[in-house]
């Protein structure tokens, strides 16, 4: 009987048990759902530092730390590692890294196939503009049992194109994360 009323009258007792107008009686009979998903809006703005060594066409991503706030988890921080390859002008590339704040955590991985960075030269003082998905493959907190899809993008500011390599770099992410109710 959904959306009805559901009238119960107790033999003997003359008690009379009513759902709410539009609640199912499975649901209101069972009482609030526990652990529940229920999918949220997540939008994040981070800068910071990352250090890579660039060699023979292999990119080492050893730290990329940064500071920044994201919906659900406020003001927060990032961290991650990865690698890639330094063979074209644009190359995909993989890691796992984390955000971070006062109630809650996200774990990331970033997909290979559907991520890039391009460089805007080939040597000397480069930007390497990046974009990419973020797959949430956990949270706690406000965040417990996060799943999703983060779409990022971002630039990364370099000295140059070969050996050990220290730049800032911002990036943002926006996407639907599914968490627990």
């Amino acid at each position: 009987m959904t959306g009805a009323l559901l009238a119960l009258t107790l033999a003997g007792g003359g008690i009379s048990l009513a759902s709410p107008a539009g609640a199912s009686t499975a649901a209101w009979a069972n009482g609030p759902a526990r652990d529940a998903a229920k999918v949220v809006p997540f939008s994040g703005h981070y800068k910071g530092k990352a250090a890579l060594l660039i060699n023979n066409g292999a990119v080492t991503i050893s730290s990329v730390t940064g500071k920044g706030t994201g919906s659900l988890v406020g003001a927060s921080t990032i961290t991650g590692k990865g690698s890639g390859a330094s063979t074209a002008q644009c190359d995909p590339f993989t890691g796992t890294g984390s955000i971070i704040g006062a109630a809650a955590k996200l774990s990331l991985h970033v997909v290979e196939s559907k991520s890039s960075g391009c460089s805007s030269g080939q040597s000397g003082p480069v930007t390497v503009t990046f974009t990419g998905l973020a797959v949430v493959t956990g949270g706690s907190g406000k965040a417990g049992g996060a799943s999703g899809n983060l779409k990022f993008n971002g630039s990364l500011k370099l000295g140059g194109t070969s050996g050990s390599q220290n730049g800032s770099y911002t990036v943002a992410l926006t996407g639907n994360l599914k968490i627990k109710g």
